[in-house]
């Protein structure tokens, strides 16, 4: 039986949060990722390098949560359940780089929703973008999302 998507959600901001950027981090997540690169592991390098100490990858701030929020609210506003979603893609745009220690405010809005229809019949796309700014409130990373349902 095909659902129906909340529309109405469209435009929807979400709970601001911060997040801190620990060094850690960072060097765990290029070693995840299989990012051998020695401006996010060598704090000797990240040091002498223009950027003054290391810097995270450019897919760093997919780790960017809210610990404290509810990570269903978006399917229960969309009327969704989540057996019904797949994640359709995800981009990250860096406007400068992000680097340990930095305390960032992360603004996540649902930006679209629209709707087509593909072999395995009609689907729903789920635009998430989340802005994450500086303490001088300086963009520093746009964060894309798409999850798809099965309607």
């Amino acid at each position: 039986m095909p659902i129906q998507i909340n529309h109405s959600v469209k435009g929807k901001e979400y709970a601001p949060f911060t997040v801190t950027v620990e060094r850690g981090h960072i060097k765990d997540f290029a070693r995840a990722i299989g990012d051998t690169n020695p401006f996010h592991l060598d704090d000797r390098v990240g040091a002498a390098s223009e950027f003054g100490d290391l810097v995270a990858p450019p897919t760093f701030p997919i780790t960017f949560r809210d610990e404290n929020a509810d990570m269903g609210a978006m399917l229960k506003d969309l009327g969704v359940d989540i057996s019904r979603i797949l994640h359709g893609e995800q981009e990250f745009e860096l406007h400068r780089p992000i680097r340990p220690g930095e305390t960032f405010l992360c603004r996540p809005k649902i930006t679209d929703i629209y709707e087509k229809s593909g072999k395995s019949g009609p689907m729903a796309f789920i635009v998430r973008e989340t802005y994450v700014t500086d303490k001088e409130n300086e963009l520093v990373a746009t964060l894309r999302g798409v999850t798809v349902v099965r309607l």
